[in-house]
C-alpha cells in the first residue's frame, strides 16, 4: 500500500503543479480566443483542438486547405516564443544530401540573398534560439525569440529559405557547405573541403558513430533507415549539386510538413504571413516518404566491422559490441513501458549489469532506445569490449532477460522510476528554449507516427503503466520485444591498428592520381573554381545587404528592458561554520535541496580518492539498506541523486573552497524520508565491498574513456582553462586525464591490494563526512522553506564537527600552457584562452557583443566559409576570454587567424548601427527565461560566488552600452591573450607532429607508448616540479639532483632506469617515507651502478618499478613519459597508509 500512496501522491501534486505559474510564464497577459474545428482563418481550417497539461497550453491543429500543410499552435502564457517547421525527408543514400540542404537552405534566400544568414540572424537579431538539425526521418529549423514581432520576421526568413534557397542560383553555396575540390596552383595538391565533409570527419572519429550506423545496416538492410543521414566521409564526394537541387523538389513542399508555432502570440499574424507569402503560391501535392519499413527477421542477424584506428592506438578491450532489436509496429505506451525496463537494466543493481561485470566482457554496458526510426530501436552496448566476446554478451543478456522474465522485475524500483518520471514531467516548464524543444520532439512523432498527441497523451499513459505493476505487463513487454523478437542483430565494431593510416594513404593516393589524370585543361579549371570560390566566398556585405539586416530588426537595442528579477535570500549560520541559505520560489509542493561539504582537508595527493569518493557514495550498501534497497530508495525520493566534486570560485579572487556536493528535487511532503535517507548515505556507506569499487573503477574508465572520443572538447577545454585560475586547475586534476590515469593504475591495485584501497577511501571519507562549514542551500515556496528549517538539522546535526585544516593545492600539476594532446581523431580542436588578470581587465559586458561581431564579421567567414571548420566559438565569461574551433580540418593555419584578431578589431570599421545588432544577440542570449524553481536555485550559487543581481543589471548595461571606441579596447584584450594565454590542440598524431614547434608538451590518449622519445634528467625534473621557477637549479639546491662532484649534473642526457630509481627513492625520503621493499630477484643485478643499486631494490621490491619477462631490470635503458607516470602512480600508492 506504500507504494500506491506515494504514487498517488506523485499524480495528485503533478496535476496540482501545472497550475503554478514559472518566470517563463507571464500570468497577467491575457490569451486570445481560439478558433473552433472547422473554421478557416487566412486559408488555414481548424482540424483539432485539445491542450498539453504539463505547459498549462491550448493547442489547436490547423490545416492549409489548398496544401495540406500542417500547423500545430501551442497556446501558454510562455513569454519566450518559437516558430519550427520541419520535412520528412528519407535518406536515400550515404551522402548526406538532407544534411547539406539544411546548412544550404539556411545560407540564402530569394528575399534574403545573404549566403550567410543563419549566422546573421543568430549575431544580430533579437533571438534566443536559431538552428536547424537533420535526423534519420526529418529535417526541421527552430527558431525563438522573446519578441513576438521578431519571431514573425524570423519565421519568414526560415520559410523564404526552405521554400525559395538561394542554392538554384548560386552553386557555391553547396560548394562551401558540403564539398568541393581544392586547388590553388599547378603545383599544389588537389584538396578536398567542406563545412560538412569536416564535421563528419569529426563524427566518425568516434567508434561509437560508425558503430550505431553499423548496427543500423544490419538491423534494417537495404533500407533508407541505415543510410548515414548526415552523410559518410567517403560517399559526400559522391552527391552531386543536381541532386541536392532535386531533393529540394522532392520533400520541401508545403504538403510534405508540419509547422509549430509556440507561446503567447498572435497566431492569425503568422497564419495570414504563411498563406500570403508562401503556401498560396503552392498547390496540394501527393509526396511519397518511404523510409523503407524492413519485415522481421525469422533468424538474428550477425556482423563485425573494423573502425580505422592508428598503428600507435591501444586496442586490447576497445571495441563496442550492440545487440539491437527492432521494435516494428510498437505503441507509444509500450515504448514508454520499454523505457522504464531499460532504466532498470541500466541500473547497477540489475541482474543484467551484475552478471556483465563478474564476467568482464567490457568496461561498462548500458541500454538505449532510439526513437526517432520508423521502426525504433532497443540496444544493449557494451563499450570498451573484447571483441572476441560478442557471443558471450549475446548468451548473457539472453539468459538475464530470460531470467527477469521469469522471477519478474523490481515492482518497487519500477514504480520509483515511475514517480521519478511524473516529478520531472511536473516540472517541464522549468527547461529553456521549452517551445523549441517541444518541437522537436512532436516532430519526431510526426514524422514516424503522423501522431501529435504525445504531450497531451503523457500523463495518462504513465497513469496507466502505474496501474499495471501489479501485472505481468512488464514482463510480457521484454518476453515480446527481446526473447521472442528474432528481428535482432549483434554487431561489433573493432578498432583495427593502422587502418587509419592506410585509409589516409589511400585517400592521399586517390587524389593525387586524380590530379594525375587531369588534363592541363581540367587542372586549370579547378584552379579558376577554386580562385572564382574564394573570391565569392569573400565578399564584403553591401548596402544592400545592411538594409536586409536592418529590416529584419524588430527591436532596437535602445529599447531592451533591463530587468532583473532580484531574489529573496536568507542565510543562517551555524557554530561550526555550517551555512544554510534559501531563496523563495512562486512553485507547487516541490524543492530543490543542495549539500555541499568542504573538502579542503583532503591533502592534495589523495584527491583522486575523493574523486573515486563522490562516485561511490549511494551505489554501496549502508548500515540500513543493501545497494539494491538503495537504489529504489534514491529513485524515488532524491530523484538518483549522485555525488560529485566542485568548486566555489569567489568573484574577484583566485580564491575558492572545494566542495563534495549533491542536489536533489522532491515533493516537500517526503522532505523527512528524503532527509534520512540523505543522511544515511553521507554517514553509514560501507567501504568494504571491494567487487563493487572495483566494477566503480572500470565503468568509469569506460565511460571515460567513450567521453573523450565522442566529445574531445570537452578534454580540451577542462585543459585548457586549467591555466585560468586555482579553481579551474583544482577542477581538472580531480576530473580530468590525472583522475584517468590514476583509476586505470588503481585497478590493477585493486587486484593486487584492495585493503590498502579500502582503507584510504574510508580515510578521505572521514575527511569529509563533517558538518564544519557545511553549505546547505534550498529553493522552494515559502511553505516549503518552513518545512526546511524545521526538518534540516535532524542531517547537520548527526554530522560529526571536526576541525579543517585547509591543504595547499597550488602544488597540483598544471597542464603546459602550450599543449597538443593527440587522440584517434579525424579532424582538430583548437583552443586560446586567459584568465582577466593575464589580459589585464576586469570582467565587463562590453565585450559580449564585441566578440559576437567577432564571429561573425571575421571568426565564422575565414574559419567556416574558408577553411572548412565545422564551428568556431569566442566566449568572454566572468573568469576568463577563449576562442576555440570544434572539428577543424587545421592546426597553425587556425591560430594564425587567432593572431589576426587585434589588427582586425582595429580596422574593421564598422559603425554604431552595425555594433547595435550584436547587442541584440548578446541581450537575447542572456535574458533566455528558465523556470522559477530553476532560476531561484541558480541565484542561489551565484549568491555564495559573490554574485548579485546587481552584477547581472551591471553586465547588462555595459552590454547595451558598448560603443565603436571599445573596439580598440577589444584588440589590446586580444594582444594580451595572444601573449599571455593558454594555446591547446586535440587532434592526431599525424597533424600535431606537422605543428610541433607550437607546443612545449604533446601528451597522448590511449596510445601506444613504444615510440615515445626518451625524456631527458632535465625533463623529468621539469615534470615533476610543474610550476616551480627554475626547476632544474631547485632540484639541485634540495638535493634532488646531484652531481658527480665536478660540477657537471648530467641533467641533458637521457634519463635510464636506475637513475629513475634513485630519484623516486630521493623523492619519497623527502616526503618523509622509507622505501623497504622485500628482497628481488633481479637476474641483471650486476649491471646496475653500484650507487643505484639500493634504490633499484627497493624500488623492485615494492612493484614501484618491475622486471621484463627474464627478470631482467635493464638498469641502463631509457624511460618516457609515460614510463615515470607509471611509476608515480606506483610510488603514490606504495605510500597509501596500510
Amino acid at each position: 500500500m506504500k507504494r500506491l500512496v506515494s504514487l498517488s501522491l506523485a499524480i495528485v501534486l503533478l496535476l496540482g503543479m501545472i497550475l503554478s505559474p514559472t518566470a517563463a510564464f507571464a500570468a497577467e497577459e491575457e490569451l486570445a480566443p481560439l478558433p473552433q474545428v472547422g473554421e478557416v482563418i487566412s486559408g488555414f481550417k481548424v482540424t483539432e483542438t485539445g491542450g498539453i497539461d504539463l505547459v498549462n497550453a491550448e493547442t489547436v491543429l490547423f490545416e492549409h486547405v489548398e496544401t495540406g500543410a500542417k500547423l500545430f499552435y501551442i497556446q501558454n502564457r510562455d513569454t519566450e516564443k518559437s516558430f519550427t517547421i520541419s520535412f520528412r525527408t528519407p535518406a536515400a543514400d550515404d551522402t548526406g544530401v538532407n544534411h547539406i540542404l539544411e546548412h544550404a537552405a539556411m545560407h540564402g534566400s530569394v528575399k534574403y540573398p545573404i549566403n550567410d544568414m543563419l549566422f546573421l540572424i543568430a549575431n544580430q537579431t533579437y533571438s534566443t534560439f536559431v538552428n536547424a538539425m537533420t535526423t534519420p526521418t526529418f529535417t526541421t529549423y527552430p527558431v525563438a525569440s522573446m519578441s513576438e514581432d521578431q519571431l514573425l520576421r524570423l519565421a519568414d526568413v526560415y520559410l523564404d529559405g526552405v521554400f525559395n534557397p538561394l542554392i538554384y542560383d548560386e552553386k557555391n553555396i553547396f560548394l562551401r557547405e558540403g564539398w568541393r575540390y581544392e586547388m590553388q596552383d599547378a603545383d599544389a595538391h588537389l584538396a578536398v573541403n567542406g563545412t560538412v565533409y569536416n564535421e563528419i570527419k569529426g563524427l566518425f572519429g568516434d567508434i561509437n558513430y560508425p558503430a550505431y550506423f553499423n548496427t543500423l545496416k544490419t538491423l534494417y538492410p537495404n533500407s533508407p533507415q541505415s543510410n548515414v543521414y548526415g552523410g559518410h566521409p567517403d560517399k559526400i564526394r559522391d552527391l552531386t549539386y543536381e541532386q541536392l537541387i532535386e531533393t529540394h523538389r522532392t520533400y520541401y513542399h508545403p504538403s510534405n510538413s508540419l509547422m509549430i508555432l509556440y507561446g503567447n502570440v498572435d497566431y492569425t499574424r503568422f497564419l495570414k504571413m504563411i498563406n500570403d507569402e508562401y503556401l498560396s503560391k503552392f498547390d496540394r501535392k501527393e509526396i511519397k516518404t518511404d523510409f523503407g519499413k524492413v519485415e522481421p527477421f525469422t533468424e538474428k542477424a550477425e556482423a563485425s566491422f573494423a573502425f580505422p584506428v592508428t598503428a600507435a592506438a591501444k586496442t586490447s578491450n576497445a571495441a563496442q559490441i550492440n545487440y539491437a532489436y527492432a521494435l516494428t509496429d510498437i505503441s507509444t505506451e509500450d515504448i514508454i513501458g520499454l523505457s522504464a525496463i531499460a532504466t532498470i537494466l541500466n541500473e547497477d543493481s540489475s541482474p543484467l549489469k551484475k552478471a556483465f561485470n563478474q564476467m568482464r566482457i567490457g568496461g561498462n554496458m548500458y541500454v538505449s532506445l532510439e526513437t526517432q526510426l520508423m521502426q525504433p530501436m532497443l540496444i544493449f552496448t557494451a563499450i570498451n569490449a573484447d571483441e572476441d566476446r560478442a557471443g558471450e554478451f549475446r548468451a548473457l543478456v539472453d539468459e538475464c532477460i530470460a531470467g527477469i522474465v521469469e522471477s519478474g522485475f523490481d515492482k518497487e524500483l519500477l514504480d520509483a522510476i515511475i514517480s521519478r518520471s511524473l516529478l520531472n514531467y511536473s516540472i517541464i516548464t522549468e527547461q529553456q528554449n521549452l517551445g523549441v524543444n517541444l518541437s522537436l520532439s512532436l516532430s519526431v512523432m510526426w514524422a514516424t507516427n503522423d501522431d501529435l498527441s504525445y504531450f497531451s497523451n503523457l500523463t495518462k499513459n504513465v497513469k496507466a503503466l502505474a496501474e499495471k505493476l501489479d501485472t505481468s505487463y512488464y514482463e510480457d513487454l521484454a518476453e515480446k520485444y527481446i526473447l521472442n523478437n528474432n528481428h535482432a542483430a549483434l554487431v561489433t565494431t573493432y578498432p583495427e591498428p593502422g587502418l587509419a593510416e592506410k585509409l589516409e594513404e589511400q585517400n592521399v593516393r586517390h587524389l593525387a592520381d586524380l590530379k594525375a589524370s587531369m588534363s592541363e585543361e581540367e587542372i586549370n579549371r579547378i584552379i579558376s573554381e577554386t580562385m572564382a570560390f574564394n573570391e565569392w566566398n569573400s565578399r564584403e556585405t553591401g548596402e544592400d545587404v545592411q538594409n536586409i539586416i536592418k529590416s529584419l530588426q524588430a527591436v532596437k537595442a535602445a529599447d531592451l528592458p533591463i530587468e532583473v528579477k532580484e531574489r529573496d535570500i536568507k542565510e543562517t549560520k551555524g557554530p561550526n561554520g555550517e551555512r544554510f541559505v534559501t531563496s523563495t520560489a512562486d512553485v507547487g509542493e516541490t524543492g530543490i535541496t543542495g549539500i555541499m561539504f568542504d573538502t579542503s582537508a583532503v591533502p592534495a595527493d589523495r584527491l583522486h580518492f575523493l574523486s573515486l569518493l563522490s562516485d561511490l557514495l549511494g551505489r554501496l550498501d549502508t548500515e540500513k539498506y543493501t545497494k539494491e534497497q538503495l537504489n529504489t530508495l534514491t529513485m524515488r525520493h532524491l530523484q538518483g541523486a549522485t555525488f560529485s566534486l566542485g568548486e566555489i570560485p569567489y568573484k574577484d579572487s583566485d580564491d575558492f573552497t572545494p566542495v563534495l556536493s549533491t542536489y536533489w528535487l522532491g515533493l516537500m511532503g517526503e522532505y523527512g524520508d528524503q532527509l534520512e535517507l540523505a543522511k544515511e548515505i553521507i554517514l553509514n556507506t560501507d567501504f568494504s565491498d571491494s567487487d563493487t569499487i572495483l566494477n566503480t573503477i572500470r565503468g568509469n574508465i569506460a565511460e571515460m574513456r567513450q567521453v573523450i572520443g565522442s566529445e574531445p572538447l570537452n578534454l580540451l577545454m577542462i585543459r585548457n582553462m586549467a591555466l585560468t585560475g586555482a579553481a579551474a586547475k583544482y577542477d581538472n586534476y580531480v576530473n580530468g586525464l590525472e583522475y584517468y590515469n590514476f583509476l586505470v593504475q588503481l585497478e590493477q591495485y585493486m587486484q593486487q591490494d584492495p585493503g590498502a584501497v579500502l582503507a584510504e577511501i574510508e580515510a578521505v571519507h572521514k575527511l569529509v563526512a563533517n558538518r564544519t562549514n557545511m553549505i546547505v542551500i534550498f529553493a522552494g515556496n515559502e511553505k516549503g522553506i518552513r518545512v526546511f528549517e524545521e526538518n534540516i538539522g535532524t542531517l547537520t546535526n548527526a554530522l560529526p564537527a571536526e576541525v579543517i585544516v585547509p591543504q595547499d593545492y597550488s602544488v597540483l600539476p598544471a597542464p603546459a600552457q602550450k599543449e597538443g594532446i593527440v587522440i584517434d581523431t579525424l579532424v582538430q580542436y583548437n583552443m586560446l584562452s586567459a584568465s582577466h588578470d593575464k589580459i589585464g581587465v576586469e570582467y565587463n559586458g562590453k565585450y559580449i557583443p564585441i566578440l559576437l561581431m567577432l564571429e561573425d564579421t571575421y571568426l565564422t567567414p575565414v574559419l567556416r566559409y574558408r577553411n572548412g571548420v565545422y564551428t568556431v566559438l569566442s566566449r568572454y565569461s566572468n573568469n576568463a576570454l577563449m576562442v576555440l574551433t570544434y572539428r577543424d580540418p587545421n592546426i597553425k593555419e587556425t591560430f594564425d587567424v587567432f593572431a589576426g584578431i587585434p589588427g582586425y578589431l582595429r580596422t574593421v570599421g564598422i559603425t554604431q548601427e552595425e555594433l547595435d545588432r550584436y547587442i541584440l544577440s548578446a541581450f537575447g542570449s542572456g535574458i533566455v527565461p528558465s523556470g522559477e524553481l530553476s532560476s531561484a536555485f541558480e541565484y542561489l550559487g551565484n549568491y555564495l560566488a559573490g554574485w548579485s543581481a546587481k552584477d547581472e543589471l551591471k553586465i547588462l548595461n555595459e552590454i547595451k552600452s558598448v560603443t565603436v571606441e571599445d573596439l580598440d579596447d577589444a584588440a589590446v584584450l586580444f594582444e594580451k591573450l595572444l601573449e599571455n594565454g593558454a594555446y591547446s590542440t586535440v587532434g592526431s598524431a599525424s597533424k600535431i607532429s606537422e605543428s610541433m614547434d607550437l607546443y612545449e608538451s604533446v601528451i597522448a590518449f590511449e596510445q601506444q607508448t613504444g615510440e615515445e622519445e626518451a625524456i631527458t634528467a632535465a625533463q623529468f625534473i621539469e615534470m615533476i616540479l610543474q610550476g616551480v621557477p627554475e626547476p632544474v637549479e631547485f632540484a639541485k639546491q634540495q638535493g634532488l639532483l646531484l652531481g658527480d662532484g665536478k660540477g657537471n649534473y648530467m641533467e641533458d642526457e637521457p634519463l635510464t632506469r636506475e637513475r629513475l630509481a634513485v630519484f623516486i627513492e630521493r623523492i619519497a625520503i623527502m616526503s618523509g617515507a622509507q622505501l623497504d621493499g622485500i628482497d628481488a630477484d633481479i637476474a641483471d643485478f650486476e649491471k646496475v651502478s653500484p650507487w643505484a643499486r639500493n634504490s633499484v631494490e627497493a624500488l623492485v621490491g615494492l612493484n614501484i618499478m618491475g622486471l621484463d619477462e627474464d627478470g631482467n631490470f635493464d638498469p641502463k635503458g631509457t624511460v618516457t613519459d609515460s614510463d615515470v607516470n607509471r611509476v608515480l602512480e606506483a610510488l603514490f600508492m606504495a605510500l597509501v597508509p596500510q
